[in-house]
């Protein structure tokens, strides 16, 4: 390919990036809160028995003051404690309360169904085109980055 037409593409990678980060900013402001502490309580509910801060950190690509600030924020408001690990006495586990995980269940499910609504209005190809290039787009990116 010419670098024209790579610069094209990388131009319109980020403008993909970029927008999407937006719609999802503005989904999360119409709802009360910012996409970091969105994206926090989709962690607390994926990884019910092993979210940790270094986790929530590594997966968001945030700073540990940042994900500190937003777990304090939602210990103050009840929704998540800290317990230790049966497995290591050192390490403390994230996990919600009763009403932090109805208040997460409810809000993710909204997230969901706003979700799956834009997916219902791409063509299967499309929803599989964009998985297929976005994994080859990170394995692509992954191999760059180590040659």
């Amino acid at each position: 390919l010419m670098n024209k037409e790579l610069q094209r593409i990388r131009h319109g990678y980020y403008d993909l990036w970029f927008g999407t980060n937006a719609v999802y900013e503005r989904w999360a402001k119409s709802h009360g809160l910012n996409n970091n502490l969105l994206l926090t309580l989709y962690l607390l509910k994926e990884f019910p028995n092993d979210c940790t801060q270094h986790l929530i950190c590594e997966k968001l690509m945030l700073p540990k003051q940042t994900v500190n600030s937003i777990l304090s924020g939602l210990e103050d408001k009840g929704f998540v404690e800290k317990i230790i690990s049966p497995t290591d006495k050192r390490v403390k586990l994230l996990v919600f309360t009763s009403q932090g995980a109805a208040y997460a269940d409810g809000l993710l499910q909204k997230m969901d169904d706003f979700e799956e609504r834009a997916l219902r209005n791409m063509t299967g190809a499309q929803r599989n085109a964009l998985l297929e290039g976005g994994f080859a787009w990170m394995k692509a990116l992954r191999d760059a980055i180590d040659d």
